[in-house]
């Protein structure tokens, strides 16, 4: 015959025949309650910090890093973007007029500018002098050369308004500005959600691209171009000869 095992079988809390066995005192009950209390700190404040180091915040994010002479300027604001349907047009979307060129040049009318040596040879890629100020360097910022490539891209959508090269729309430098947009939406990446809300006048839930993102001040941006604005292309078949050292990345 198997003999009973020898270990004691505790009964769940609250059985009837042994409720005394498993009371405890109100003395231990506080301790225990005490004690379980700062287990439970413990761990959290553990845990907080176990997810600091494998987690770290936003800010300490290391980002491959560019210079550029414009960086001072960035500035940040919240805008809420146009659809770009119905009445929704600001002037840049509406059809052709002098009005909506004006507009459009006035967004990159500041495209070419100047910065002194020490900051050009802080940029990753060398630039050319200035000529006859040779302790300056003329740059343009991509977002006016991206600006220009889209206006380009509106005009050919209205042959009947503006003449139209012999290669058409089909040239080289068109297919130029469709490469650099790309490359360009690609490397911002905006990852601002787009939303679905209910249409009553629809009877559906309607794509919203008319929401808000974080921006860069543009208008910041343009205004430090205008200070470093250069009014003219210089002749870039004079050749100058230049030392500067770049920083290499």
């Amino acid at each position: 015959m198997r003999s009973r095992s020898s270990v004691a079988y505790l009964p769940l809390i609250g059985h009837d025949s042994e409720e005394n066995i498993l009371k405890p005192s109100s003395q231990h009950s506080q301790l225990y309650t005490w004690l379980l209390r700062c287990f439970l700190l413990g761990s959290l404040i553990l845990n907080a910090v176990l997810f600091s180091i494998i987690q770290p915040p936003l800010s300490s994010i290391v980002v491959p890093f560019l210079y550029s002479p414009a960086q001072d300027a960035i500035e940040y604001q919240i805008v809420q973007f146009h659809s770009g349907f119905g009445a929704d047009l600001p002037i840049y979307d509406r059809p052709p007029s002098q009005d909506v060129d004006a507009a459009w040049d006035s967004l990159y009318e500041f495209a070419l500018n100047k910065v002194p040596r020490e900051e050009a040879a802080l940029m990753s890629n060398k630039t050319y002098p200035i000529l006859g100020e040779e302790d300056h360097y003329m740059i343009a910022l991509d977002v006016f050369h991206q600006l220009h490539c889209l206006n380009e891209m509106r005009k050919a959508m209205y042959p009947e308004y503006y003449p139209i090269t012999e290669e058409g729309i089909h040239s080289p430098h068109m297919q130029h500005c469709i490469s650099s947009l790309r490359q360009s939406i690609m490397c911002s990446a905006d990852i601002t959600p787009i939303v679905w809300q209910w249409s009553e006048k629809s009877k559906a839930a309607k794509e919203r691209s008319d929401v808000v993102h974080t921006c860069r001040d543009f208008e910041a941006i343009k205004e430090w171009a205008r200070k470093h604005f250069v009014p003219r292309q210089q002749n870039m078949s004079i050749y100058i000869d230049d030392d500067l050292v770049i920083t290499k990345f």
